[in-house]
């Protein structure tokens, strides 16, 4: 049996579904197409992307890479995982798990240079660090003593786009944060290697130059299995699982440096923890071993999170004193949330509403709360029926929450960042058999921001699998969105084309190379008169953008063929427009450079032509002693608050 049997096999053990396990396999044979190969001699390297979505298994098609990289003759793989403990000792296990023909080596045993050294030079090794400056340190330290540069590497870091950026990139001197220069140092030791990043956020990584070596080579977009529920099911217009509640019950629940915060539970938060007890409930009906979780997520700081706490220790109390003596208020809540869930199962609609308050009553003296974050050691193992699970930064990105139904979000930053917000979507899993039990309450205004976030995750996947080419990755943003943190970007790095704004190059090409391109789209355009417009398909327009000669020494970086022909077809495909304008108008006397968000018309024809969809202008320039006719464009972007943003 090689590794890659084994996996297989075992994933096939875990997941239960052959189908799945199939496009888990090709996904990493996929990416084993594109990498270094680790026997065929000299100097190589090269970095490339699997890009998942959250929560969605990434671990199964990391470890079948891992297994198919071991099988074709890397002789040591690197997986770099969270610093978090509980998170780095989850990697390790399924390391361990996944890998027993291969010898595993943890953080700990880096401090054993000889003995590291005899197992690096006597086996196919899986050695998993946690990104740590010092411990990477530990690590190349090991390498560089046992002068063991000669063997074949493959790199996996998993949530590439956190931490492994260089967080000094926006003072543009040259200096690197720590950790990220230590990964450079750590991939440059090998003469042939694979970096592999693994991430369901990588706007980051896209939004990196085109030359930057942790920008990927190639990108392999990892699909999820059938019971998975994501952005879709909880985001599209005809999602049903989300309930919006007033911003300012977050003020009540996390009210910041009170000295003696008011122990009101909003109603919001009463109406989604009834509404978890009524699902979890009814689960535990049909399974006695179903415990289920709720997850509150509103704040970053300490003394909120022991206020909330406090405050579910009170609801707990107050319902099971309010079942024992058949407290009006509470059961009408109860009913309140059992009609709700029924609108969404079928189960539930069928169950008898007093048997559940019995079986509450019941069970509420076994409710668990549990505060999650930086100060306490607490997991998120689910081993009673009903818990209640409270933090910040430790319920974000890699943690995964067995059973969660209920998620009661409120972070609410001033500039959101996508891939962080994203990071926070827990509620997003293996959880279809439930689908009808799931709910997330979280205020309109972030309600906006996930729907928007969901609208950039699918333009982008569209990209990846319509164009795979690394060339353009533009990432769509609607407004007060930003796409990553400022700090991983250089300045002066990302190119913006926004809703209502026009753009042109600054100067097109007048000499022979370009007649060949003139004389086809003077074929094309044939039929259009003179300073008048048609209404044509998005892909013709995007035809003829890629026929268009720009002048590269006049370029300010603004206009770029490709990325305006590409950022045309996220558009199409994010509005469901598959039409535009087309304004024509023939030999003008163009000469003088123009700044490439100027505009090149003249007399208010911009007005001759709707502003409801993308317009191109094209003129053509006329021809003179010593120059070719030439076709200039404008492309005018829709109004909205959106944009796309790419590196350049």
């Amino acid at each position: 049996m090689n590794h890659r049997e084994h996996v297989l096999a075992l994933l096939q053990k875990q997941i239960d579904n052959s189908e799945e396990v199939k496009e888990i396999s090709k996904t990493a044979e996929e990416v084993a197409g594109k990498w270094v190969k680790p026997l065929s001699g000299g100097k190589d390297q090269t970095n490339g992307l699997i890009y998942g979505l959250v929560q969605s298994g990434k671990t199964g098609v990391l470890t079948v890479t891992g297994a198919i990289g071991a099988d074709e003759g890397y002789k040591t793989l690197i997986i770099l995982t969270s610093d978090i403990d509980p998170l780095y000792e989850q990697t390790l296990g399924r390391v361990r798990e996944a890998f027993p023909g291969i010898d595993i080596i943890g953080k700990k045993e880096f401090i054993y240079t000889e003995r590291f050294l005899q197992r690096v030079k006597s086996f196919t090794c899986a050695i998993v660090t946690s990104k740590n400056s010092g411990i990477l340190e530990r690590l190349i330290h090991n390498f560089k003593k046992g002068n063991l540069k000669g063997i074949s590497c493959l790199i996996i870091d998993d949530e590439a786009d956190q931490a492994s950026l260089n967080t000094k990139a926006r003072k543009a001197n040259g200096t690197r944060s720590a950790i990220n220069d230590r990964i450079v140092e750590l991939r440059g030791f090998f003469d042939k290697n694979t970096y592999l990043q693994v991430t369901a956020t990588p706007q980051a990584l896209f939004l990196q130059s085109p030359e930057h070596n942790f920008r990927p080579k190639f990108t392999t977009l990892s699909h999820p299995g059938s019971g998975y529920v994501g952005g879709d099911d909880f985001f599209d217009e005809s999602a049903n699982l989300v309930r919006e509640f007033d911003l300012q019950d977050i003020a009540v629940l996390a009210p910041g440096p009170q000295p003696q915060p008011a122990p009101i539970i909003p109603k919001s938060l009463l109406k989604a923890l009834d509404t978890f007890m009524i699902g979890a409930t009814f689960k535990r009906t049909k399974e006695v071993d179903q415990n289920c979780a709720f997850l509150c997520h509103v704040s970053i700081r300490k003394d909120d999170h022991e206020h909330i706490v406090n405050l579910m220790r009170k609801y707990k109390t107050d319902l099971s004193i309010g079942l024992k003596n058949n407290d009006a208020a509470i059961l009408a809540r109860l009913k309140a949330a059992c009609e709700d869930l029924a609108a969404t199962h079928e189960g539930v609609k069928a169950s008898g509403f007093e048997d559940l308050v019995k079986l509450i009553e019941f069970f509420a003296a076994g409710i668990t709360v549990k505060l999650v974050n930086g100060e306490t050691d607490e997991d998120v193992a689910v081993k009673s029926p009903y818990n209640i699970f409270v933090g910040g930064n430790k319920l974000g990105r890699g943690v995964t929450i067995k059973n969660l139904l209920v998620s009661y979000y409120g972070r609410h930053p001033k500039k959101p960042q996508a891939d962080t917000v994203l990071q926070h979507a827990r509620m997003y899993g293996y959880r279809r058999k439930d689908i009808g039990l799931l709910r997330l309450f979280l205020p309109h205004e972030l309600h906006v921001v996930f729907k928007a976030i969901h609208k950039m995750e699918r333009g982008l996947r569209d990209l990846i699998a319509r164009k795979s080419s690394e060339e353009f990755r533009g990432v769509y943003l609607e407004e007060g969105l930003n796409p990553t943190r400022k700090n991983v970007l250089a300045p002066g790095s990302l190119g913006v084309y926004s809703g209502g704004n026009s753009y042109n190059p600054a100067q097109v090409l007048r000499d022979e190379t370009v007649k060949s391109a003139t004389e086809e789209i003077n074929k094309k355009l044939e039929d259009v008169k003179n300073k008048q417009y048609v209404e044509i398909s998005l892909t013709k327009l995007q035809q003829l953008v890629k026929l268009i000669k720009p002048d590269p020494e006049a370029a300010e970086q603004v206009w770029d063929s490709v990325a305006i022909s590409e950022s045309l077809m996220q558009y199409s495909s994010l509005y469901e427009k598959t039409t535009g304008y087309l304004y024509v108008d023939r030999d003008r006397e163009l000469k003088v450079n123009r700044r490439e968000t100027q505009g090149i018309l003249t007399g208010g024809e911009a007005g001759v032509v709707p502003d409801d969809k993308v317009t191109l202008f094209l003129l053509r320039t006329e021809q003179s002693k010593g120059r070719s006719a030439s076709w200039w464009p404008q492309v005018r972007f829709p109004d909205g608050a959106y944009a796309f943003a790419f590196a350049v």
